[in-house]
């Protein structure tokens, strides 16, 4: 339970803050608008998602090797990306978008292969 709640609950709660935020209407209600805020958002948004990620995985066992943490990470990450954006574009005054999805990637798969790089090089 302790591992659990170390390492694999900070993921979870971090996706269902992701859902919770894809369910909200209008996320910018005061009508600023800026340009590429909201690339840069779901940019970051998913790099601290692959990290919260990357952690679960390389504690759900003692035998999993750094590539197969890293490769599951994306793939799931990749998933649930491709899933909320669905999800968003049912919700009324949301839209979907594939460039979303492409900086949701792009945040993930920077911070993984930081990740990578920094525990190849311990």
């Amino acid at each position: 339970m302790k591992d659990f709640l170390k390492y694999h609950a900070p993921a979870l709660f971090y996706a269902i803050l992701i859902l919770i935020l894809s369910s909200t209407s209008r996320m910018n209600p005061s009508g600023l608008e800026i340009e590429g805020l909201d690339k840069i958002a779901h940019f970051l948004e998913y790099a601290i998602f692959a990290v919260l990620v990357f952690r679960s995985f390389m504690h759900l066992s003692s035998k999993i090797s750094l590539k197969l943490a890293v490769i599951l990470s994306f793939v799931f990450i990749i998933l649930f990306a491709i899933a909320d954006e669905t999800y968003q574009s049912y919700v009324p005054g949301r839209d979907s978008s594939i460039y979303d999805i492409i900086f949701d990637l792009l945040g993930s798969f920077l911070i993984l292969f930081f990740l990578w790089f920094r525990h190849k090089r311990k």
